[in-house]
């Protein structure tokens, strides 16, 4: 007896988004989604990192663990 299999796809897009700016002080990096995908930002503070999510359509999760 012969068995069906089925093959699974699934397409992913990835955006690379990279703003740098050389400060004194340390960057703070924070997660997002971006649909299934864990992004990482690094940002100045949470308010630049929501900003970089607003602009690039990502959901702002929060502050990551190293």
């Amino acid at each position: 007896m012969a068995t069906a299999s089925r093959l699974a796809t699934e397409r992913m897009t990835l955006s690379v988004i990279r703003v740098e700016r050389r400060r004194k002080a340390p960057r703070v990096k924070f997660c997002a989604l971006e649909g299934p995908m864990l992004v990482v930002i690094e940002a100045d503070n949470e308010d630049e990192a929501r900003a970089i999510c607003a602009e690039a359509g990502l959901e702002f999760v929060d502050l990551c663990d190293d």
